[in-house]
């Protein structure tokens, strides 16, 4: 080999050094960055988990946080509930021992009272036996017999409030029973009002099937005899009672129809008024009743008659008397339920009332049916066992027929 090709060789021998070793260095630089490349990822990923593992633990020690406070929530609520019980178990102990310090203080009272006694008995005979010499013995037996007698006096005033109290809720009890009467069947609420010239009564009733608004003759006859409202419900067991129909002076004969509990009782034919009636299904309304065959065709319970109507249909009618006297009248709001208005008058404090006024009150109330019933001497309003109202008269008049529950 001549010494150009020999140069030539190691020319390329280093050109091929020279690659290679370039070829190695840009390897090493891809690797180097490629492998910084992939611990930069591997480094974000570790971040993550990391912020992952602490998003983790943040959760769970907010469960463990709730869960305490939810612990120490029903702590407060088993707590508060126990609590709770102890004060109801204690209000009735203090119940039952109130009731055990009233039995007492009686026993104390019946047996301070014996000790007294005995006391003045002993010392009458101190009095009499013991030697003038004994000032001590005296004085001592002074001492307690003040005592005694200091003791006695607390518990007689002792006594004395727990029967005032006794007194306070029996007379709060009379008073209710004065305005009120309310069973399942019946239900009766007296409201009196008085002013400087009037004095009148409102009863609300509410009605039943088993106790309905009913109509009763005096003696339970029907050839003109007269009774008082107090004898007649007191007769019937009646509750609530007013007088009801007109009648005529020389016959004491009702005036208009009669018909009691569904019979047509008499007729009247001279009296050409609409009179009060009330039907099967309890409601008020007016009818004429001329003939049997008019009865036969309407449906009608109980008649009463005097009027005027005052309200018809939630109405009220033309009224053109303003006199003033004692009045009885009758309503109805709705199903079973009524109104009975009774004023007292001609007397002093009570000068009466006129047709327009009780027509308002009807009204007021929002009555949808009025009527005007007896009124003057005969205003008569019985409840609970007595005549509530003072008769015109002075005493109580006897009439033909009421109303009652």
């Amino acid at each position: 080999m001549s010494r150009y090709q020999k140069r030539q060789q190691k020319i390329w021998l280093n050109l091929i050094k020279m690659n290679l070793l370039s070829l190695i260095i840009g390897g090493s630089i891809f690797y180097y960055y490629e492998t910084q490349t992939v611990i930069e990822t591997l480094n974000k990923k570790i971040n993550q988990q990391n912020q992952t593992i602490n998003q983790q633990h943040h959760a769970q020690t907010s469960l463990i946080n709730a869960n305490h406070s939810l612990q120490e929530q029903l702590e407060l609520a088993l707590q508060t509930k126990a609590t709770l019980e102890n004060e109801a178990t204690s209000q009735e102990d203090q119940l039952v021992a109130l009731n055990e310090q009233n039995e007492q203080l009686n026993q104390n009272i019946s047996s301070l009272s014996k000790q007294l006694e005995d006391l003045t008995k002993l010392n009458e005979q101190y009095i009499s036996e013991r030697p003038l010499s004994v000032n001590e013995l005296e004085v001592k037996y002074r001492n307690l017999l003040g005592e005694a007698q200091i003791k006695a006096s607390e518990l007689e005033n002792a006594k004395n409030d727990v029967q005032k109290e006794r007194d306070e809720i029996q007379n709060y009890y009379n008073t209710l029973n004065e305005h009120f009467y309310v069973k399942d069947d019946l239900k009766v609420k007296l409201v009196e009002t008085r002013t400087t010239d009037q004095h009148y009564w409102l009863a609300e009733v509410v009605a039943s099937n088993e106790t309905p608004l009913k109509g009763a003759m005096a003696n339970n006859t029907y050839n003109g005899e007269r009774e008082t409202i107090s004898s007649m419900a007191k007769r019937l067991n009646a509750i609530l009672a007013i007088n009801a129909s007109g009648f005529y002076a020389k016959t004491n004969r009702p005036m208009g129809a009669v018909v009691r509990n569904g019979e047509l009782i008499s007729l009247d034919t001279s009296y050409t008024e609409e009179i009060l009636s009330l039907k099967s299904d309890g409601d008020l309304t007016f009818t004429t009743i001329n003939t049997e065959e008019e009865f036969k065709n309407a449906d009608i319970q109980q008649t009463f008659t005097f009027g005027p109507i005052l309200i018809r249909d939630g109405k009220p009618l033309e009224i053109k008397d303003t006199s003033y006297h004692p009045r009885t009248a009758i309503g109805q709001l709705d199903d079973n339920r009524y109104v009975l208005l009774v004023a007292e008058g001609r007397m002093e404090g009570a000068k009466g009332m006129s047709l327009q006024e009780a027509q308002q009150i009807f009204l007021n109330l929002g009555c949808e049916t009025a009527y005007n019933l007896d009124g003057g001497g005969s205003t008569s309003l019985y409840f609970q066992g007595k005549l509530i109202n003072t008769p015109s008269d002075g005493n109580e008049r006897s009439v033909v027929d009421m109303i009652y529950f």
